[in-house]
């Protein structure tokens, strides 16, 4: 760090020196005073040019896109604490940290309808400009250096943050840094008054959004005035600031009391905020003197200058030359429409968009936006549906799924949305560069949902794990209630129902349901009757369940679950036809049943056969139950196969005689008749499908030309054979028991989720204590949930479930109007649960908070009549309070700079 105790005043030198007057302050009114204004000026313009050089026309990616697509809602939704409209509801994350001034700077361009990118670039005009000025003011304060040396270090000061910081939000702290510490130092007869009032507000003017940067510019003030011995005007500007910070602070301690800590800073512009004013100062200094030693010694004076320079461009060079990623000429017309429809439906229920980047979806739609669970992603990204997941959506308040097509594949989303019944209802844009051409954004209706529930205690169970956990339980028994964690558990008498088996429990589950983490992904995804096939879109498959389960008492416990369908040959012989066409090959891509060579002549043109890419001599054979004539043979691929085409081809009779000859551009290789059983066709050439990439040779059909009515095609509604073993393999405490699935062959080859159950007598009895349970596959299919009901559960009462409208007269208060309960319920919102929301009945009854499902907001109501329950976001008040309390002590220390004499008076903290 400089030396900040000592002025370094300028001395006359021996000639040729570079140096400027003789004292390191320029005259005021002089000619080179006015030349060096003009200099700053044109710097300032070289800043500005320089930000608007960058991707000119287009948007660059923010932190907060709010702030160009939304700003005045973006501000609104600021000023209160509580956020409806963001993941299920939440705690402001630092939206009030944008109040000063970055949000205003925005509104008010907005306001003047300046177009976004402009906006963008103006502000990192102002950022640059600000640290600038401010390095080149300190050190003529301070007296450092002299001024083509404070030129260049303020230039460098100014260009270096720039390239490091990826926003304008980390650079804004340091562009500040140098003016809270100006007024501290300034050589002018000032109180001690004046000098902390304006320091505070140079710190008030860097706002609430990164306050760990924002602290880390008090440090070089900070050691400056105690190094200087001025702790009673260290003490005083420590006021100040704190003063002019209130309308930051208390929504920050709010914040970390009720909701979840803000982002971890990036350390390296904070690192910068401490060491850069010290380094910039100390480098007008020595620059200086470098530049009179290299003269002292016969070098051009010119020499240390230019080398400044070049280190300026150099600085600049990677804006100039790097273009930004994710920089669009402007928001996408179709998330404005997407948007618009949203919001013009009447239908109530939240938006969840399918999608782990940032969006624009957020800052335009007023509809409140769901968040996307860890249960809900891995659903949906294993390309399996089922009602699970509509149940979970549906009790979560999700009325619409919105799904963005422009950036990934998203076929396996599409095949689970599918799977569980849940259909698009609007799309917006063009398609995108994506295996399918799917519209850049779809919307598909979940169904009917309402945002509150009314759960009677019957039924109700508490479950023993994790939040991610309860859609399976709920599934498991019935999907017609609800449940809430076993430590979230205010309600005695709950039935429990445990999955979390690693821990002994001291109260006899109903119900043990156990599920795999992992479901895996198959080689061929489905477009609805195409199956769409690839090596790369496969994942692992989960392989079964073993578990250890804990039981404090004997029972006896009805065993069930459900199973997925299981890629390889079991599978596979369940899938032949008498009479049929057979077909072998001497690779295959996937291991999926729809890639499986006999795919090539089962009529379906959904499903196709294609070779491993590493196959030198792919080939396939065809086998006909009984010698036929045949003149030929036709080759067909669907446009969508991830392989080439058949070019040329050497055929095989019998394993005898063999010919060569060329698919023509129909698909058809023709022959004189012969009489044959088996037909070896080796791929010999090949041509691309849709380009240039020469990817395995594949076809959808063969068909065999004389005997082609041999093709016969699976049923999908045939019954798959139910028999004790055809299931997965169960074995409790080592003895095994069989299990049998009931299933079609839809559903084997579309992968749904299949029941099992056990054979003979279902039910099995457990003594009391450890038991080791494995579930494992077996019979072509692997288990993902096992559920042990305890014998005589499940028989529930049989009042429902009952959906209840949610009215919110402003962020942060609710009405419910509540039916009449015959037994104690649970009043559920699907918002975050939150310790700083209350609610009461119509009596003025403090109403019980609980949390359900391991994040809904709850309250446990008594059996009564009808009724209308509020609830308020306590919070909220002291939030508003502190915004209120911050602008009036702002105001406070504006007035103490405006007003305040600017000389010392015996009243002032002393300097």
């Amino acid at each position: 760090m400089a030396d900040l105790t000592v002025r370094q005043r300028c001395r006359p030198e021996a000639a040729g020196s570079v140096n400027v007057p003789p004292v390191g302050r320029l005259k005021a009114g002089s000619s080179e005073q006015v030349v060096w204004r003009a200099r700053l000026v044109l710097g300032c313009l070289a800043l500005v040019a320089l930000c608007f050089q960058q991707a000119p026309g287009k948007i660059l990616a923010d932190s907060r896109i709010e702030l160009t697509a939304a700003p005045g809602r973006f501000l609104s939704r600021a000023l209160h604490l509580w956020d409806p409209h963001t993941a299920f509801g939440q705690v402001q994350s630092d939206a009030f940290g944008y109040l000063l001034p970055i949000g205003p700077f925005h509104w008010l361009l907005d306001a003047l309808s300046v177009p976004d990118w402009i906006t963008q670039r103006l502000w990192w005009s102002l950022v640059l400009c600000v640290a600038f000025l401010g390095i080149w003011k300190l050190c003529s304060v301070l007296e450092y250096g002299v001024p083509w040396t404070r030129f260049a270090v303020a230039l460098l000061y100014a260009l270096v943050p720039r390239v490091f910081g990826e926003f304008p939000i980390e650079v804004w702290p340091m562009a500040m840094a140098p003016w809270i510490l100006l007024p501290l130092v300034s050589p002018r007869a000032r109180s001690g008054w004046w000098r902390a009032s304006w320091s505070a507000l140079a710190f008030a003017l860097i706002g609430g959004a990164d306050p760990v940067a924002g602290a880390a510019t008090l440090v070089v003030p900070l050691v400056w005035l105690i190094s200087h011995a001025k702790l009673k005007l260290a003490l005083g500007w420590l006021g100040f600031v704190v003063a002019a910070s209130v309308w930051w602070l208390v929504p920050l301690a709010l914040l970390f009391q009720y909701g979840a800590a803000p982002p971890g800073p990036r350390w390296l512009p904070v690192i910068g905020v401490v060491v850069g004013v010290p380094l910039a100062v100390a480098g007008a200094h020595y620059l200086r003197r470098l530049a009179n030693v290299s003269v002292s010694r016969g070098v051009s004076r010119r020499v240390v200058p230019a080398v400044v320079a070049c280190l300026a461009v150099a600085a600049a060079a990677p804006v100039v030359l790097l273009r930004p990623d994710g920089a669009s000429a402007a928001i996408p017309a179709h998330w404005n429409a997407a948007a618009a429809w949203l919001d013009d439906q009447s239908a109530p229920g939240s938006v969840l968009l399918l999608s782990t980047t940032t969006e624009p979806l957020t800052a335009l739609v007023k509809r409140p936006m769901a968040a996307l669970t860890a249960d809900v992603q891995r659903r949906v990204d294993s390309g399996v549906g089922d009602q699970t997941l509509r149940q979970e959506l549906n009790h979560d308040g999700v009325r619409y799924v919105v799904v963005r097509n422009d950036l990934a594949d998203t076929l396996a989303i599409h095949e689970s949305l599918a799977d569980a019944g849940i259909g698009r209802v609007a799309y917006f844009g063009p398609g995108g560069p994506t295996r399918i051409a799917y519209p850049s954004v779809e919307i598909y209706d979940v169904g009917a949902t309402t945002p509150g529930r009314l759960i009677p205690r019957s039924r109700l169970v508490a479950v023993d794990g994790t939040a991610d956990d309860v859609p399976t339980v709920v599934t498991a028994l019935g999907g017609s209630g609800s449940a809430v964690l076993r430590e979230d558990n205010k309600l005695d008498g709950l039935p429990l129902i445990d999955t979390d088996v690693s821990q002994a429990v001291d109260q006899q589950p109903s119900a043990v349901v156990l599920r795999s983490q992992q479901i895996g992904r198959s080689g061929c995804l489905h477009l609805g009757v195409r199956a769409l096939c690839s090596q790369d879109q496969a994942a692992d498959e989960p392989r079964g369940l073993s578990r250890t389960v804990q039981l404090p008492q004997a029972a006896s416990y009805e065993l069930r679950g459900m199973a997925l369908p299981k890629d390889g040959e079991a599978l596979e012989r369940l899938l032949p036809v008498a009479g049929a066409i057979t077909a072998t090959a001497s690779s295959r891509a996937v291991t999926a049943p729809e890639g499986r060579p006999g795919a090539a002549v089962d009529r379906d043109p959904g499903t196709s056969w294609q070779a491993d890419p590493d196959d030198p001599k792919p080939s396939l054979t065809l086998k006909l139950p009984a010698a036929r004539d045949v003149r030929g043979l036709r080759f067909q691929s669907d446009t969508y196969l991830d392989g080439s085409r058949p070019a040329e081809v050497a055929l095989h009779f019998d394993g005898g005689g063999s010919i060569r000859a060329t698919v023509d551009a129909d698909g058809y290789v023709r022959f004189a008749a012969r009489h044959v059983q088996t037909i070896k066709i080796d791929f010999t050439a090949t041509k691309p499908l849709q380009d240039a990439h020469r990817s395995p040779v594949g076809v959808t059909e063969v068909a065999v030309l004389g005997a082609d009515e041999l093709r016969k095609a699976v049923d999908p509604d045939r019954r798959v054979p139910s028999y004790c073993g055809n299931g997965p393999v169960v074995r409790i405490d080592g003895v095994a028991a069989t299990t049998q699935v009931a299933a079609t062959m839809r559903d084997l080859l579309k992968r749904r989720p299949v029941p099992f159950s056990l054979c003979g007598a279902t039910s099995v009895s457990l003594r009391s204590g450890s038991h080791r349970v494995e579930v494992l596959a077996g019979g072509g299919v692997v288990p993902i949930e096992t559920t042990l009901v305890k014998a005589g559960f499940g028989d529930v009462s049989v009042t429902p479930v009952q959906g209840v409208d949610v009215w919110r007269p402003n962020p942060a208060e609710l009405t419910v109007e509540v039916p009449d309960a015959d037994e104690q319920s649970v009043l559920a919102v699907a918002q975050n649960y939150n310790a700083g929301w209350e609610a009461y009945d119509s009596t003025g009854h403090k109403l019980t908070p609980i949390r359900i499902g391991g994040w809904q907001q709850g309250w446990v109501l008594p059996a009564g009549p009808e009724q209308v329950v509020t609830a308020s976001f306590m919070p909220a008040r002291s939030y508003r309070a502190g915004l209120l309390l911050g602008l009036v002590t702002l105001l406070a220390v504006l007035a103490t700079a405006v007003f305040f004499p600017k000389r010392r008076t015996g009243r002032s903290i002393r300097r």
